[in-house]
């Protein structure tokens, strides 16, 4: 197990969440939110890119000790609006994914831990609006092969 076999699997489940879910783009369309892993792409070209709206999983770090593995994602949200309402969209986005969370909480192969951090900044970048979430996974820990005790006593 893999912490990118983690992100891959929390990535599917956002998807599945978020799939019905449309926003307003800066071209005033409607569409569902795009949903990467990591970063999203740069446009090489200089033309403006039609990021938003998005949804970005992030791993930030990970720790493994005699007991457990975990590993620390944050979960970015950007919605564009022509008004000063976007932050609701953030919102609205932050706590329907933290409501189907809090129904499931344990994964395949891996938990995700309370508490759950959500957090929209006093400052946004107008006319787009942004907010994240921070979540703790408890995962696998691998363990040392052979007859060995994997820790000693």
């Amino acid at each position: 197990m893999t912490i990118y076999n983690v992100l891959n699997n929390f990535k599917k489940f956002i998807e599945e969440v978020a799939r019905n879910e449309r926003l307003l783009t800066k071209t005033n369309q409607s569409k569902m939110p795009q949903i990467k892993l990591g970063y999203l792409e740069d446009n090489e070209y200089g033309e403006e890119k039609e990021d938003f709206p998005y949804i970005v999983i992030r791993y930030l770090k990970d720790q493994v000790s005699e007991e457990s593995a975990t590993v620390n994602i944050k979960v970015l949200f950007g919605v564009y609006s022509e008004d000063s309402e976007g932050w609701m969209d953030i919102l609205h986005c932050m706590e329907l994914i933290k409501r189907e969370i809090l129904k499931k909480q344990n994964f395949d192969f891996y938990t995700v831990e309370l508490p759950i951090k959500c957090t929209i900044p006093e400052e946004q970048p107008f006319p787009n609006f942004i907010g994240t979430m921070e979540l703790d996974l408890t995962i696998p820990r691998i363990e040392i092969e052979g007859d060995e005790e994997p820790w000693p006593a």
